[in-house]
């Protein structure tokens, strides 16, 4: 049966980190009241942001790396208990994270978060920053913001209570991993970034700080459910489900008919239609002239507009594509037969170009295309 001991003597790395948490926590808190309530007056102070962003974080090492010293030397003289600064640390850190977290969380439940200015309801969807796409998507379903606040929250009161600290870690540190990813990779402002590494570094520290209490739970409890003995046969089973996945999706890519040549986007140069010319700026009175034509897995899409895709507007359908005959075959619901098809060869097809000649209704129409290069959005860092 295994105990979990307590002791008083704690390495130097420990010590600084509960130091630069805390005093972290101190600061974090200062900083966020003067930025909520005094950024004015903070914007007249010559270099404010410089001596924050170097000077500061400086001040916070130099004091931590001194206190942690003389802790640290106290204790190993066995001088006094510093049991207690250890608590009022940890204290420090544990109500920081509380305040700083739920913050987020009632921001979320009052609509100060995940909110999407009206501009951006007419921005491109290939325009959108990754800020934006990340706010239009977490404040499309209120009720999800509202379950993610409410973890914020209550993982938060958990922090409050010394007993149900690691229960509030718990609770709490999937949800920052994942703002800190979210943060990372979709571009989030800077401040929020850090905002969220603190926050999950001060989350990392309670859960290594119970190590103990882990491992008993982990590792030392013994299972009252008996061990199927297999030998190393047992090492084998535990592959093929992992193994079955990858192999299944293998599977499905390998034998995949679906066209990979024609996916992307294609902008119409030019559009003739029955031997008639149509201007650049037909589409506008004229919602059969095809300015663009998506494909995409097995999907077509013909749109009259150059900039947006109304699927009112638009054509869509299924379609299938044999890259040694350049034969292209559409289908498309038709309100009179249910369905219709438009079959062609492409002609003149390179990567970059091609073109298509078909009949549409009673129509004879030719369309030369180009591929449209999308630009890639990056993240913060990658």
């Amino acid at each position: 049966m295994s105990v979990i001991t307590s002791t008083h003597t704690t390495s130097f790395f420990f010590k600084l980190s509960t130091c630069l948490l805390a005093i972290t926590g101190v600061v974090n808190i200062v900083f966020i009241v003067l930025i909520t309530y005094l950024s004015s007056w903070l914007q007249t102070i010559p270099g404010f942001m410089n001596w924050m962003l170097v000077g500061l974080p400086l001040i916070i090492l130099i004091v931590s790396g001194s206190y942690s010293f003389w802790w640290h030397r106290q204790e190993m003289n066995q001088q006094k208990d510093l049991s207690l600064q250890k608590a009022w640390l940890q204290g420090i850190i544990r109500y920081w994270l509380a305040f700083c977290i739920s913050t987020y969380g009632f921001a979320k439940i009052l609509k100060t978060q995940f909110t999407t200015p009206e501009y951006q309801l007419d921005t491109p969807l290939g325009e959108i920053s990754g800020f934006g796409l990340t706010w239009y998507y977490f404040g499309y379903s209120y009720t999800l913001a509202v379950i993610i606040a409410l973890f914020q929250i209550g993982g938060s009161i958990f922090l409050l209570y010394h007993r149900t600290t690691l229960l509030g870690t718990f609770l709490l540190l999937p949800v920052m991993v994942n703002i800190v990813l979210i943060n990372m990779f979709f571009g989030i402002n800077i401040g929020a970034f850090i905002n969220a590494v603190l926050f999950t570094t001060g989350l990392l520290y309670f859960l290594f700080s119970d190590f103990e209490k882990l491992k008993v739970v982990f590792w030392d409890l013994t299972e009252k459910v008996p061990a199927i003995s297999l030998g190393h046969t047992k090492h084998v089973l535990r592959s093929i489900p992992i193994a079955a996945a990858f192999a299944m999706i293998y599977y499905f890519i390998a034998t995949d008919q679906t066209d990979h040549e024609l996916t992307g986007t294609w902008q119409v140069r030019k559009f003739v239609r029955n031997g008639q010319v149509a201007s650049a700026n037909a589409w506008q009175q004229d919602s059969t002239i095809i300015s663009r034509i998506y494909f995409f897995m097995e999907t077509c899409d013909f749109s009259p507009s150059p900039e947006v895709y109304n699927p009112v507007h638009g054509l869509h359908g299924l379609y299938t594509f044999d890259p040694k005959t350049n034969y292209l075959l559409i289908r498309y619901p038709n309100i009179f037969t249910g369905q219709d098809s438009i079959a062609t060869t492409i002609s003149q097809r390179t990567a970059q170009s091609m073109v298509l000649d078909y009949k549409f209704n009673k129509d004879t129409i030719h369309l030369e295309l180009s591929r449209l290069e999308r630009k890639k959005k990056k993240g913060l860092f990658f």
